[in-house]
């Protein structure tokens, strides 16, 4: 932006020295004293325009959206972005990255932004967002209840209510059976096993957890 400027200030300086050097003896005109002036005039205001925009990226949590603008709750206060049609939205899904539009946006998404902020409007023109996965989460219990039909456990952990475990085509399985690990899988658990499993919440359902990893210890009674 630095060069764009400099760029724009060098025609300034310019322009009135070739009106000036034209043809020796002959006055400029009127019409091109005008034209000259409203060059000046629409380099200045794009100079000007060009200082009040910086690029600018922050990181935060979606606090209301709409089909326009998002506002989003930083550490240090509320930003307000502008949502343009040529917007990139994407998030990480199960390890590969997948474009969004807009009306994936949501509250409560925590998400990094990037773009350009104009400081007359203090507005933040989102270019490309990026949707923060959401973070895992671990339990550790008994396996109470094995559904072969829904390829679901019920894990009860030492505390709290019980945790349904969905298995999922991508959920790692391994056997720890006292001296090594080994590969395991969904038939190789059984009721009465103590399992360590590391998932995702399932969204909008409470106790239920998606499962990337499990470790199944086996029987530790």
């Amino acid at each position: 932006m630095k060069k764009l400027i400099t760029f724009l200030l060098l025609l300034l300086i310019v322009s009135p020295v070739l009106a000036q050097t034209a043809t020796p003896g002959i006055t400029p005109t009127t019409t091109k004293d005008k034209q000259i002036e409203d060059l000046k005039d629409r380099i200045a205001t794009k100079v000007a325009e060009l200082s009040q925009t910086q690029r600018s990226a922050i990181f935060g949590k979606v606090k209301a959206v709409s089909l326009s603008t998002a506002t989003i709750e930083t550490q240090t206060k509320d930003i307000k972005i502008e949502l343009t049609d040529d917007i990139t939205i994407f998030q990480n899904i199960k390890g590969k990255r997948t474009e969004l539009s807009i009306e994936d946006l949501a509250k409560d998404d925590v998400v990094t932004v990037f773009g350009e902020h104009d400081a007359t409007l203090d507005l933040l023109k989102a270019k490309v967002i990026f949707i923060q996965g959401v973070l895992p989460i671990r339990t550790t219990g008994i396996v109470t209840d094995i559904n072969k039909t829904n390829f679901t456990l019920t894990v009860k952990p030492p505390q709290g209510a019980d945790i349904t475990v969905d298995i999922e085509k991508f959920t790692k399985t391994t056997i720890w059976d006292g001296e090594d690990v080994a590969k395991g899988g969904f038939s190789k658990i059984v009721v009465g096993d103590t399992v360590h499993v590391t998932g995702t919440p399932v969204a909008k359902t409470e106790n239920r957890i998606s499962a990337d990893r499990i470790l199944d210890l086996g029987n530790q009674i």
